[in-house]
């Protein structure tokens, strides 16, 4: 479905963001990708979206090439929901911030006021239509931006760094909310992260250092690395450092090893 060819980008000229990066996305999956920051993620992630322009390379979504003439083609393929959720609320209330998109695309009334109930039922802020953005918290606001992306009714849906202002409560109301959209609703989800631990429950992952590719593959198969991870600064949870040292261990049983991995990953 995504198709990411030979993609670099500088902002000045020079030094490189991105540096010959290259993968597919398939329809339908959780993609994380993974860095410490100045790795090119968020850098990617604009990329994705039409935002930067390469200065080398090129993105393909549903076999469209992503330029200026297929730009809006593709933007109603692919939306993205950024790290600050006070920076994201455009709306008087929650109804108005939702209806933002849809306005633009001159939805009708009718049909508008469908799509924003069933979204905002979809994200759980159904009864949260009439409220203002200071009277919701962090969780409810990226809930809120979320909405009003999937109002878009867009494929795939890029998060970009969406649990890094949260707290505990608010990441968990995101994590669950991601499962749904990607479980239940097929949505390719994409989301952008430190976290490793969150990281943990994507199919797949990709991690980006120096504008770099460096590993990618499944939780599993890139989290096994972690020397490689250390080199990026990214600390691996201690339970997946622990899963790590078990699987290296002869005298322990790997059943229990693997039970360990199972109940990380649904954390």
């Amino acid at each position: 479905m995504i198709k990411v060819k030979d993609l670099s980008f500088s902002y000045n000229g020079h030094d490189e963001a991105l540096k010959n990066v290259t993968f597919d996305i398939k329809k339908g999956s959780w993609i994380s990708i993974l860095g410490h920051n100045g790795s090119g993620k968020s850098t990617l992630s604009k990329l994705m979206v039409g935002l930067l322009t390469p200065s080398k390379g090129h993105i393909e979504i549903d076999g469209l090439l992503l330029n200026d003439e297929n730009l809006l083609e593709i933007r109603k393929k692919i939306g993205i929901v950024f790290q600050n959720p006070d920076n994201q609320f455009v709306g008087v209330t929650v109804k108005h911030d939702i209806a933002f998109g849809l306005e633009n695309q001159r939805v009708p009334h009718e049909e508008m006021k469908e799509k924003i109930n069933y979204y905002a039922n979809l994200v759980g802020m159904q009864d949260f239509l009439n409220k203002e953005p200071h009277q919701l918290s962090g969780g409810q606001k990226q809930r809120v931006a979320i909405a009003g992306a999937l109002a878009m009714e867009q494929d795939v849906l890029i998060l970009d760094e969406a649990t890094s202002m949260l707290d505990p409560e608010g990441t968990l109301e995101i994590v669950e909310l991601i499962k749904k959209l990607n479980q239940t609703y097929h949505k390719t989800i994409i989301t952008i992260t430190h976290d490793l631990s969150f990281a943990t429950q994507s199919d797949e992952l990709i991690v980006l250092k120096g504008g770099e590719m460096i590993l990618k593959g499944t939780p599993k198969e890139v989290f096994k690395q972690e020397d490689v991870l250390k080199s990026s600064h990214l600390e691996l949870p201690f339970e997946l450092s622990v899963y790590n040292e078990a699987l290296k261990d002869e005298k322990i049983n790997k059943k229990v090893v693997e039970a360990l991995w199972a109940f990380n990953s649904k954390m």
